[in-house]
């Protein structure tokens, strides 16, 4: 491949995708929707037959984390997914908050709630797929994607 035919399929890979400063606050807002119900129905997959009860809800939010997101973004007000999951005594919730927190997009916290234990964590949705994870005391810079595995060991205190 000739220099000239690179440089023209880059120029068109390029125009292809939108370039990160150029996403506008509605298309992340159906971007962040969308993973949170894709992240519930598989948190509901994973507790179905289990005893343990799982329960939905809508949160609506007026995000002012999206002013200024985009050249034509105020305030975004959309209605969104939330879960939670009940043990007896014991409970986790995963409430989204808000598009942006500094660097980080679609952000969310989960509280796992036992007697004598509360913790919190915060997600965020990972560039591609999937979801960041960290705990309340960590920076973002410390995030990790959430695997079924540490998701498991988060909630522990729910069993």
């Amino acid at each position: 491949m000739s220099a000239r035919e690179r440089f023209f399929k880059k120029v068109q890979q390029n125009s292809d995708s939108t370039p990160p400063g150029n996403k506008t606050a509605e298309a992340e807002i159906q971007a962040f929707r969308r993973r949170m119900d894709a992240l519930v129905q598989q948190i509901s997959q994973w507790f179905a037959g289990s005893g343990i009860e799982v329960i939905l809800s809508t949160k609506h939010i007026h995000d002012l984390s999206t002013i200024g997101y985009s050249l034509n973004s105020g305030i975004c007000r959309y209605d969104i997914t939330t879960i939670r999951l009940q043990n007896g005594d014991r409970h986790v919730s995963i409430v989204p908050e808000q598009l942006c927190r500094g660097a980080e997009t679609g952000c969310m916290t989960m509280r796992v709630n036992a007697p004598g234990i509360t913790q919190l964590f915060y997600l965020s949705m990972a560039p591609e797929t999937g979801w960041f994870i960290r705990r309340e005391q960590q920076s973002e810079k410390e995030n990790v994607i959430m695997t079924e595995e540490l998701f498991f060991h988060a909630v522990d205190c729910l069993a």
